[in-house]
């Protein structure tokens, strides 16, 4: 093999070479690690070396679940960006050629048996949906994936494009009128008002399932959303809530959501709010001005996380991200296609 790795416990000079890679962001940071261990969880960190250098790392998570799981993004976490982090940008075929390698060592070595990886680096963006969404790189490599979805916003233009690029006439008079019926966005700067936000956030999205209790969707527990929260406070996290008066005039928490920010890329993590308030159009509000303090901290990208057609209006486009997957036994690959094509039937229940 042309590279080298080991498993590594990450020291503070570690750290510091993520600090500093190219593909850097928060999920490869020992904040984030901390959140992981926050949730029980075990971060995985693997070396990568050419010829003596290092040339980057693999991070994700590993767990024993009567096999040994190694899974990036980390289980339950909501994240497209895990991985490689390698210290230099290389070419598509290069990072699939790593991947390969290093999958088959963890498996040649009994380190794994299950090996889930979802690269953000190897997406591709399109303005229309692809029901049969295929990587040619991937299919020449023999390797095995499937196709996560979700939106991506470029966020290179200027402040003024990204207004003209909403896509509903809808989305702009949404934001225009919840600014005229007084509704404003608050962002959370002290760490002792986080526990108080993340009880609201967790109320304003068990609102939403209630909405969708027919759906089957997924609830991060109000720990874990703390956990997160306090572990990528201050540098990490954009926590946002929209205040406003309710039809008595008095103010009332109406949306919140929970955004991630690092190296340009921003993820939407998490958002909620109260049915009894949308007509005031709180959340149009908040993304909109979540996008607007995102590009005044130079995001590149904003990745909205889900399928639900409405991130359409925000100017994004379709992302389909691989899923990779690798396996010392076949019947778990056939067990992930069944599950995954009950998953696929979902999200087109959900686009429509």
């Amino acid at each position: 093999m042309s590279y080298r790795f080991s498993v590594i416990t990450p020291t503070a000079e570690h750290w510091l070479l993520l600090e500093q890679a190219a593909d850097r962001s928060c999920f490869f940071t020992q904040q984030w690690a901390t959140y992981l261990k926050r949730m029980g969880v075990r971060p995985f960190v693997v070396e990568v070396r050419q010829d003596d250098n290092i040339i980057g790392h693999f991070v994700g998570s590993r767990r024993w679940l009567g096999l040994r799981i190694v899974s990036a993004p980390s289980m339950g976490t909501g994240t497209y960006a895990q991985g490689l982090c390698l210290q230099q940008s290389v070419p598509q075929e290069e990072r699939i050629t790593i991947y390969k390698e290093l999958t088959h060592w963890l498996l040649h070595t009994h380190k794994a048996d299950y090996i889930q990886i979802c690269d953000w680096r190897l997406c591709t963006d399109s303005a229309e949906w692809i029901d049969d969404w295929h990587n040619s790189l991937l299919d020449t490599a023999g390797i095995h994936y499937q196709p996560r979805y979700t939106f991506h916003l470029d966020m290179r233009p200027t402040e003024e494009e990204l207004w003209a690029n909403l896509h509903y006439k809808s989305c702009k008079y949404a934001i225009n009128k919840a600014r005229k019926e007084g509704l404003r966005v608050q962002m959370i700067t002290r760490a002792e008002d986080i526990e108080a936000f993340v009880h609201q956030h967790h109320s304003h999205i068990l609102d939403v399932l209630r909405r969708h209790n027919s759906s089957g969707l997924p609830c991060q527990r109000e720990k874990n959303m703390l956990a997160l929260c306090r572990s990528l406070f201050p540098d990490y996290v954009l926590m946002l809530q929209v205040v406003g008066p309710d039809d008595n005039g008095q103010e009332i928490s109406m949306s919140s959501g929970i955004f991630t920010l690092c190296n340009g890329v921003c993820s939407y993590f998490t958002g909620g709010s109260y049915q009894q308030y949308m007509h005031h159009c709180p959340n149009e509000l908040m993304v909109w001005e979540a996008i607007r303090m995102m590009h005044d901290r130079d995001a590149t990208d904003f990745i909205f996380g889900g399928v639900g057609h409405y991130k359409k209006k925000f100017g994004s486009r379709y992302a389909f991200v691989p899923v990779m997957v690798f396996s010392r036994y076949r019947f778990l690959q056939d067990l992930r296609i069944t599950l995954k094509s009950y998953y696929q039937k979902f999200t087109k229940l959900l686009r429509h």
